[in-house]
């Protein structure tokens, strides 16, 4: 018989309160969502909403509720504070179907039925941002400065990825690790005996002077290597402290910016608009997590490619778990990358940034 068939859901105890098989005696008054295993699992969430109510509704009301609350992921946590984005059309939904009264005791009754295990690889308790090439910044004890860069050495640096990344206020949850000094100072991304040291762009960087008037072309470097690696050191150090204070549950956001031009890092810049990048290892979070990113940023009107043509992300050797990934966006959209200055598109690109975050916690 259909009432011994198991629900996929079955076993699974932290979608119900309940007897399963109370509510399996309201088998037939859901008629208009069929004889699956699934609808015998939404019978039983439809009589645990009533208990809860005290009083029963109808399957029109029970469809709504639930629309809604599959749009609403995840739904708040129990003994957490509901957002106006839920609780208001939860109300609107009792309203519309002729019910009035506690909109209060409404909102906590969904709020309990439909209470929903949170699943670590999907979404997130902590975000770190890791902002490491926004600075124009050089030391004190330093002999250069950013106007010592050549137009070459300026299209590397991720201006603004500080603003775009980090939220405006202090907020819980979510951290912003920003490197204070100029990546040609100090790269804290590059790896140890990086296989671009040998072009100069290991995490202390060096170039040929091509154009020097006197025809000889001196090596140019903008730190000494014991200083820089110092700074590399230290950032690490900070960094690694930082996931094992936060714990599992942990999502590291590498956060860049790549040149619309031709530059020392690609010569052949992609048409894109938003790069995301994550490694083939223990760090990489679920194919969902990734999905969702990326029609988040599609739905904002993005082109999206990835692991392509910038792959993988920054890591930190830490004994816990924990998932990371970047996210690269490209200049032309925030900002004129001749005069420095913002664009108009800029606001919008940083609203659309920020609006993931909640996506993912």
């Amino acid at each position: 018989m259909e009432q011994e068939r198991k629900s996929r859901w079955e076993g699974h105890e932290f979608w119900f309160r309940y007897d399963r098989k109370e509510g399996l005696k309201r088998f037939e008054e859901i008629a208009s969502l069929g004889n699956t295993p699934t609808a015998i699992a939404l019978r039983s969430l439809k009589f645990q909403l009533e208990e809860e109510l005290g009083f029963e509704i109808t399957d029109a009301l029970f469809i709504d509720i639930f629309k809604k609350v599959c749009n609403f992921r995840p739904v708040p946590g129990l003994g957490g504070m509901a957002s106006l984005e839920f609780i208001q059309p939860i109300e609107r939904i009792f309203e519309r179907h002729g019910i009035f009264g506690d909109s209060k005791q409404f909102v906590n009754a969904v709020w309990n039925t439909f209470r929903i295990k949170t699943d670590t690889r999907r979404n997130y308790k902590n975000i770190v941002l890791h902002i490491p090439h926004a600075s124009t910044q050089f030391p004190e004890s330093s002999d250069h400065s950013f106007c010592d860069l050549d137009g070459d050495e300026g299209l590397l640096v991720d201006y603004y990825t500080n603003e775009l990344f980090s939220p405006e206020e202090v907020t819980e949850h979510i951290y912003s690790v920003v490197f204070p000094y100029c990546r040609l100072y100090c790269d804290v991304e590059r790896l140890i005996n990086d296989p671009l040291e040998e072009k100069g762009l290991g995490f202390c960087y060096s170039r040929f002077l091509w154009n020097s008037p006197e025809h000889v072309f001196p090596l140019r470097s903008f730190s000494k290597k014991e200083e820089a690696f110092r700074l590399y050191v230290e950032h690490h150090s900070s960094m690694s402290k930082k996931l094992l204070h936060l714990g599992k549950g942990t999502l590291l956001i590498d956060c860049h910016s790549f040149s619309s031009q031709p530059n020392l890092l690609c010569s052949n810049p992609p048409d894109i608009d938003i790069c995301i990048g994550f490694n083939d290892d223990a760090t990489c979070p679920n194919k969902v997590v990734i999905g969702n990113i990326k029609q988040h940023f599609n739905s904002c009107g993005y082109k999206v490619a990835i692991n392509t043509p910038f792959s993988k992300c920054k890591t930190f050797e830490v004994p816990i778990e924990y998932h990371s990934l970047m996210i690269e966006v490209n200049k032309c959209l925030y900002m004129n990358e001749q005069t420095l200055e913002k664009t108009d598109g800029f606001d919008q690109l940083k609203a659309d940034i920020q609006s993931l975050y909640e996506k993912l916690l």
